[in-house]
């Protein structure tokens, strides 16, 4: 009897190869032709699955966030406070391979949205924000007393998520530079600012701004 083919799975294998060829070619670069060569499929197969480009494309999106908001659910189950904040922190750098991919892919992107492409898809994302995450854990470290409290857990929010998009780009572009153990290294040495003389006395100042929604 023929094998029978999970759909589900092959569609997935199907994303993961367009993850590649997007972190390769770049979106606009990407097409289905080299995406059916990537994959050893025909293109009739992919237009099985998928509509066009734009379909294509923004399923792999969505797969990517999945993936990633999976990932923090799993490393930080049983983590509150500074322990959970750090762990995110971390899980959003470039230190192995699947995440330097998933970095390529984010980056290709952001890029695209910010010249303002038409027909740049925006796939639907479940679960917080990026920055949401890191402002509820702040909140966590500073009333358990693990985080200084001198600053409005927004802001140290924001200068984490900026520290993990600097640190992502610089090592895309200069791994020689800031290597994987380097990235850690600097992470850790914010991380032992934020603890330096924590104190649970006295509460978080009020927030300087409401929160600003942006990307994973």
């Amino acid at each position: 009897m023929p094998k029978e083919v999970d759909h589900d799975e092959r569609r997935e294998e199907l994303l993961e190869a367009v993850w590649r060829v997007i972190a390769r070619d770049g979106i606009e670069g990407t097409t289905m032709r080299g995406i059916a060569r990537e994959t050893g499929w025909s293109t009739g197969v992919l237009a099985h699955y998928f509509a066009d480009k734009g379909d294509i494309i923004g399923s792999a999106l969505r797969l990517a966030y999945e993936r990633i908001a999976a990932r923090w659910d799993r490393k930080l189950q049983g983590l509150t406070g500074v322990r959970a904040l750090y762990e995110l922190t971390l899980d959003n750098l470039p230190l192995d391979d699947e995440r330097e991919l998933e970095t390529k892919l984010l980056m290709n992107y952001w890029g695209v949205v910010m010249r303002g492409q038409d027909g740049t898809p925006h796939p639907q994302r479940r679960g917080p924000l990026l920055i949401d995450l890191l402002t509820r854990l702040v909140n966590e470290g500073q009333a358990a007393g693990e985080i200084r409290v001198d600053e409005a857990p927004e802001d140290i929010a924001e200068r984490l998520l900026a520290l993990i998009d600097g640190f992502s780009l610089h090592a895309l572009l200069n791994p020689e530079r800031l290597p994987r153990e380097r990235q850690v290294q600097l992470i850790q040495q914010e991380f032992d600012r934020l603890s330096a003389e924590a104190s649970p006395a006295s509460p978080p100042p009020k927030p300087t701004r409401k929160p600003r929604r942006t990307h994973a």
